[in-house]
């Protein structure tokens, strides 16, 4: 009897010991900015090797924009993932419908590397004094890139000089002006707003101002002129690469996410600088810019909320925001690496930090995009004796505040 009670006593031991040893099977899925896949597979692979005496690892990494990413989530048309990358003015409305996951993991570390508390870039990740996202990135903003075979430091000034310069060359100077992101900087540069009001769900914007010293109609007579000088082409991000590609600009306006590109077109010629000024209403105002940030949000219901505020973290540090700088040219939200010296050398991030004196943080919903890209294709594709601007402008901003719907 004593020994059938000792055998058995064994055994649960064992099993006890066995069990405790087994290791836990993580299965997370991450999607990942456009550049970056490779990056973040080898990245995660070096996570999973630290780590693998107490898990093992599946990641499944996905493509997906970051911006994107509020759209497709809240689509609900493919499987949630664990760990998504997202641009900052879809925070709220991510936080709105439950998608961000409370951070704790090296939640202290992470504030503190970026700066703290009242830093833009963790005021945008936090609600009610809680942090909702690892921070990545400083750089999702616009500023004017420019080759210097064509244009000088005094010709980078005014979009008027370029466009005259690259008609010159026979060539262009290239905007998306068929972008609400874009827009902003011309009616910004007059001193009218755009604001996402307090409910979320509407904007409160004056672009169609009549009283203002700079009125609404006299923007948008400057974007018309300037969409049909000679020496000008808009163009979206994708065609901006295209036309440098095939050697039929001088200039653009661009963000850093397209650094390294340049860099390769355009070699020692590559420069950039703050965005130039336009001539609205007799002046010449610099046009000014949105400012935005790039971070790691965690889905509530993930079946792994230690390990993916670690993955996380892990994607998010020192090391991992350097390698993205290298790989992608984009500024580290991290204020150690950001002044590292191969940071400071960076053209684009230089002429982001000049802008950033006229450049403010996007603060808008959503129905803004879809009316004033068709705005954009008005003022653009047609000439100015067949639109009644004011019409225009007013449509535009009963459109963009939610007044239409």
């Amino acid at each position: 009897m004593f020994r059938i009670k000792g055998f058995v006593i064994f055994v649960l031991i064992t099993l006890l010991m066995f069990s405790s040893c087994k290791k836990e099977s993580v299965c997370l899925t991450v999607w990942v900015d456009e550049g970056n896949v490779e990056l973040s597979k080898s990245r995660l692979e070096k996570f999973a090797e630290l780590n693998k005496k107490y898990a093992s690892f599946n990641f499944n990494i996905i493509e997906q924009s970051s911006a994107k990413c509020r759209n497709v989530l809240l689509s609900g048309s493919i499987k949630e993932p664990d760990i998504f990358v997202f641009v900052d003015n879809q925070f709220n409305e991510l936080m709105d419908n439950d998608y961000l996951k409370e951070v704790t993991y090296n939640k202290d570390y992470v504030i503190t590397s970026c700066g703290g508390l009242e830093t833009g870039i963790i005021k945008a990740s936090m609600h009610e004094d809680k942090l909702y996202a690892y921070p990545v990135l400083n750089s999702n903003g616009y500023f004017l890139y420019y080759n210097k075979a064509y244009l000088n430091e005094n010709d980078v000034k005014s979009f008027e000089k370029m466009a005259d310069k690259a008609l010159s060359a026979g060539k262009y100077v290239t905007m998306d002006l068929q972008n609400g992101w874009y827009l902003y900087s011309f009616f910004k540069a007059a001193g009218l707003d755009i604001e996402m009001n307090t409910d979320g769900i509407s904007n409160t914007c004056n672009w169609n101002c009549t009283k203002s010293e700079i009125k609404g109609i006299d923007v948008a007579k400057a974007i018309h002129t300037l969409a049909h000088l000679p020496g000008f082409k808009s163009a979206s991000d994708s065609s901006f690469i295209k036309l440098m590609e095939n050697d039929e600009i001088v200039a653009g306006v661009n963000g850093a996410w397209n650094s390294i590109r340049v860099q390769e077109l355009w070699g020692d010629n590559y420069a950039a600088c703050k965005l130039p000024t336009l001539n609205i209403a007799g002046r010449d105002l610099q046009l000014h810019s949105y400012a935005g940030y790039k971070m790691l949000g965690i889905s509530p219901r993930t079946s792994f909320p230690e390990w993916a505020e670690k993955v996380a973290d892990w994607l998010t540090n020192d090391e991992s925001q350097f390698m993205i700088f290298e790989n992608t040219g984009e500024c580290p939200a991290n204020l150690r690496v950001a002044h590292s010296e191969a940071v400071k050398s960076s053209p684009a991030l230089s002429a982001l930090m000049e802008q950033s004196k006229y450049s403010h943080r996007q603060n808008v919903y959503k129905s803004v995009w879809k009316p004033a890209k068709l705005f954009g294709h008005t003022l653009t594709e047609s000439k100015l004796e067949d639109i009644d601007l004011q019409d225009e402008l007013d449509d535009l901003v009963e459109e963009i505040s939610g007044k239409s719907e």
